[in-house]
């Protein structure tokens, strides 16, 4: 625990703009657009009574930002997290995910394509460290999981670190005691399951260890990095378990030059499988930030090292993150001779030099701690650091802009840029643009496809559209027609349920987006989800029927319907008679009002009223009715057996 003095993160965002060209199964990247971060940050944690520090950043595919971090409670340290969601530039509160009472530090983070959010851990536990995960499903807000012990019992485990896949499969590593030495070990939940795999050992059982990070491919394969002591100094050490290979990593291949001690290595991939490693090297007078690239496709060679930082001073702490362009960005702390500023240089999308050296944080006061974040699919790059006042620090961020969010509607396609660049919709339809900035946007209609109009910030027509970044934006391009060489799938949906219809290949998500132009020859099924209180009773149209998904081949266009009726549909679980009453437990699916009549008929024929009750359900479950019988109905049970209709509605 850390007290008299409060520690803080910053962050700092720049923009990245991304941009590419898909032509079949192609994607050309274009240049990146000039590296500008927003200032000053913003706080993050807590007051000056409470310590924070150890600030660590996440970005998913459509830009929601995780932070989490370690913060004194006024006892012992826990971890928390804070997200600004997709589209804006607030973050929410900051929410607790270890539990009080021992230690809780080196929290890491990390997200899913699907936007599931895994964050981990070492939390004390009695005389030893263990590591711990939670997980916040994709659309489930700000809601974590339970916690889940990965580390072994009585062994010290340290350093964890987290990846995911795009399939969802993910990898945690993390440094154990063995007794004799530390040991790199892994631990993988594989994709759709909750449960992870046992412990592998990666580094060499007779030498220290330390600082092990993973990072992993779109295709799956999984990098693991670390620095070992080789007899003489610090070495730099990977492993790569190749894209299907289950639990199996390669050899160990050595990254840093013997002759000067390599530490605390860090890892980043690109979406075409390319691998940089950076870490801080001795050469003789100064640690010097280094990095490698091992390109797509090669294997388990990398190139030759470069040096980032300036000789001249000692700098520390690289951290790597790569752009949906594969743009790359490097940032680390290093002494300007009176304290440490955080700095950053990025490889542009398709080059393999760095642009040249920026300050991120004020000089005057220490900056360390620095974390970087590159994949939103709005090109912006999340700097955090730390950053000591004279009597405490916090953790800050700083958002890049506003953001503008394009979309696009009609049956026809076509893609939508922006001047200055940074909107390419095609591939990046959301980016952040400085407060103020005049953006222009162009519709392109694809052929076969007319531009039918603007919507939405002002923008009407069929020319271009201006607005000015003063606030986010939202704006939609509509696009006539279907282009050569695909078919309009239409799906509509009847009857007066509710309910919801995904496609698979993605593309239909009924809801909102109904219709989709699809290549000639592509198999799409059709799922149905009723949603509460409805059930979906059968599809029609294009040779679908039945209750079970819709698959359909696009030779042609299709035109699919959904019925979704209203469930009123309950049981009654038990019916008893006693002297003076008839008890009904009914199970109920969810709100409404329930209806009880019971009826018998007289020796005439003629039908009495035994009794009638009525009661409203507030929720779905057990709602228990007592209904008390006439007097008549009383005295004629006493002389002889009845037989009794009971009539029950739920409303």
């Amino acid at each position: 625990m850390i007290v008299g003095r409060k520690i803080s993160v910053q962050a700092a965002t720049a923009l990245l703009a991304a941009f590419a060209a898909v032509v079949l199964l192609a994607a050309m990247p274009s240049p990146a657009a000039a590296l500008s971060w927003s200032l000053p940050a913003t706080d993050l944690s807590d007051g000056p009574n409470n310590a924070a520090e150890n600030a660590q950043v996440a970005v998913g595919v459509d830009g929601a930002t995780t932070v989490v971090w370690s913060r004194s409670n006024g006892v012992n340290n826990i971890v928390q997290a804070r997200t600004r969601p997709a589209g804006s530039v607030t973050f929410g509160g900051a929410v607790d995910l270890s539990a009080a009472g021992e230690d809780a530090d080196s929290p890491q983070v990390a997200v899913g394509a699907d936007g599931a959010t895994t964050v981990v851990w070492a939390r004390k536990s009695g005389a030893n460290f263990v590591v711990q995960a939670r997980t916040r499903p994709a659309g489930s807000g700000t809601t974590f999981g339970v916690v889940v012990n990965l580390s072994l019992a009585g062994q010290n485990t340290y350093d964890p670190q987290v990846a995911v896949a795009v399939d969802g499969a993910t990898t945690v590593v993390w440094r154990s005691w063995s007794g004799f030495e530390y040991i790199v070990q892994a631990r993988t939940r594989p994709t759709g399951s909750v449960t992870f795999g046992g412990a592998v050992d990666l580094s060499w059982i007779w030498a220290d260890a330390y600082n092990p990070q993973v990072a992993v491919g779109v295709d799956g394969a999984t990098t693991v990095v670390w620095y070992r002591w080789n007899g003489f100094e610090y070495i730099i050490q990977a492993r790569t378990r190749p894209a299907g290979s289950g639990t199996t990593f390669g050899v160990e291949v050595n990254l840093s030059l013997a002759g000067q001690d390599a530490l605390f290595p860090q890892v980043a991939v690109a979406v075409d499988g390319a691998t940089t490693v950076v870490w801080h090297r001795g050469n003789g007078v100064n640690f010097i930030v280094q990095a490698r690239t091992r390109p797509a496709g090669s294997g388990t060679t990398f190139g030759a090292a470069v040096e980032l930082s300036d000789p001249r001073q000692n700098a520390f702490g690289a951290q790597v993150a790569v752009a949906v362009d594969g743009a790359t960005t490097v940032v680390w702390t290093r002494s300007n001779g009176s304290n440490n500023i955080v700095q950053a240089r990025t490889r542009p999308a398709g080059s393999g030099t760095f642009s040249a050296a920026v300050d991120l944080s004020a000089a005057g006061q220490d900056a360390t701690s620095a974390q970087v974040a590159a994949v939103g699919v709005d090109g912006t790059a999340t700097v955090v650091w730390q950053r000591n006042g004279p009597t405490y620090s916090r953790i800050q961020t700083s958002t890049s802009g506003n953001l503008l969010t394009l979309t696009k509607s009609g049956a026809g396609s076509g893609s939508v840029s922006s001047s200055p660049a940074g909107i390419d919709c095609g591939l990046v339809c959301s980016y952040s643009f400085s407060p103020s900035t005049s953006v222009t946007l162009t519709a392109s209609p694809a052929a076969g496809s007319s531009f039918a109009g603007w919507s939405g910030s002002g923008c009407s027509g069929t020319s271009t559209c201006t607005v000015t970044m003063s606030a986010a934006r939202a704006v939609n391009a509509e696009f006539a027609g279907v282009p050569p060489g695909r078919f309009n799938l239409a799906l509509s949906k009847s009857g007066t349920g509710a309910g919801t219809v995904t496609s698979s290949p993605a593309g239909i998500n009924c809801g909102s987006d109904c219709s989709e132009n699809l290549i000639d020859g592509t198999s799409v099924t059709l799922t149905a989800s009723p949603a509460a209180g409805s059930s979906f009773t059968g599809w029609s149209g294009s040779g679908c029927s039945g209750t079970s998904t819709c698959t359909v081949t696009m030779s042609a266009a299709r035109a699919v319907n959904a019925k979704f009726m209203p469930s009123n549909l309950f049981r009654i679980r038990s019916v008893k008679v006693g002297v003076k009453a008839l008890t009904s437990v009914v199970v109920v699916p969810g709100r409404g009002t329930l209806t009880q009549r019971v009826t018998r008929r007289s020796k005439a024929g003629a039908v009495l009223t035994v009794c009638k009750t009525r009661k409203r359900a507030t929720k779905a479950g057990t709602v228990k009715l007592s209904c008390k019988l006439s007097a008549a109905t009383r005295t004629a049970l006493r002389k002889r057996s009845l037989r009794v209709r009971v009539k029950t509605t739920f409303t």
